[in-house]
């Protein structure tokens, strides 16, 4: 019976991608789609209690159509890293091709609405698929290319998203497979660059760790919520004053020091030093310079 249901539901969102590729899914009607089917409108409400259910379905089912084969690739021991990530980059773009047509009527409709939200559940794998990336780049190059893995992601998918504007274009001559070799190409060549000449970092490992634990599955206190947590902490303990504003005055150039461009690691180690007088705030600062070690890292392009 589970079985029977699922490949029923499977075939209406099938059917309704093919309606909604050709007229757009606001000029479908679940009456179209049932008939489509061969189903009666009621028995199409029993599947999906509404149209938003049915295209909340659609995106996912999208989403799972590429991302199966992709953790497939992943688990295959026979090939390298570097071959893995070119047949990935394949594999991504040859179903964005199947589903070109879809895809671009639903960008048309996005447009004309003004829809620019992110769905949540595609929101909540943007951090797995960037920690993803940093131990694919890791395996690849090394520890060393880890502080670059916020501009060889903006790198990566800016060259996805011009990959997929071209496969878009129905009179485009370049092979799917060439784009994918031309993308691990062009990531060596950046890779040695980066390596050789060790810029600073546009996006700084310090903000890719803060992102990360705001955007994870499990998501962290950013530094800046712990100090104001300490504030409040400490100005509920009974100290004398001049201790008080001492602390506060530590937390509050702390604060400070971090929301600069760059900040400066002897103000921030001093201000830590500073508050270990405090065996209120012990736990919390603990926590702090694990949130804060990023900033630490010579690595990090901050200063």
């Amino acid at each position: 019976m589970i079985d029977k249901n699922a490949n029923k539901k499977e075939q209406i969102i099938k059917t309704a991608m093919q309606l909604f590729a050709v007229k757009g899914s606001s000029s479908t009607s679940m009456q179209e789609i049932a008939e489509l089917c061969g189903i009666s409108k009621g028995s199409l409400y029993l599947v999906f209690k509404s149209k938003e259910e049915l295209e909340r379905s659609i995106y996912i089912y999208c989403f799972r159509m590429i991302r199966d084969p992709l953790q497939r690739e992943e688990l295959e021991s026979r090939r390298s890293p570097r071959e893995k990530l070119r047949n990935q980059v394949e594999i991504l773009l040859n179903h964005v091709y199947e589903l070109r047509e879809f895809l671009q009527r639903q960008i048309q409709e996005f447009a004309g609405k003004g829809v620019m939200e992110v769905p949540e559940w595609l929101r909540k794998s943007n951090a797995p698929l960037l920690t993803w990336f940093q131990n694919k780049l890791e395996t690849l190059y090394g520890p060393d290319i880890l502080a670059y893995t916020g501009d060889l992601s903006l790198l990566g998918s800016g060259m996805i998203h011009s990959y997929i504007r071209v496969i878009f274009n129905q009179g485009s001559t370049v092979s799917i497979a060439r784009m994918a070799d031309h993308l691990v190409d062009l990531l060596d060549i950046v890779v040695s660059g980066l390596l050789a000449d060790k810029p600073d970092p546009l996006i700084s490992s310090a903000y890719l760790t803060q992102w990360l634990e705001e955007h994870g599955d499990n998501p962290r206190k950013s530094p800046l919520q712990l100090i104001k947590e300490m504030k409040v902490l400490l100005s509920a303990t009974p100290v004398d004053t001049q201790s008080l504003e001492e602390g506060l005055e530590s937390l509050g150039i702390l604060e400070s020091e971090i929301l600069m461009p760059h900040p400066r690691k002897a103000i921030i180690r001093g201000m830590l030093t500073n508050l270990q007088s405090y065996p209120v705030l012990d736990k919390e600062l603990q926590d702090l310079n694990k949130l804060i070690s990023p900033y630490m890292q010579n690595t990090c392009g901050l200063y």
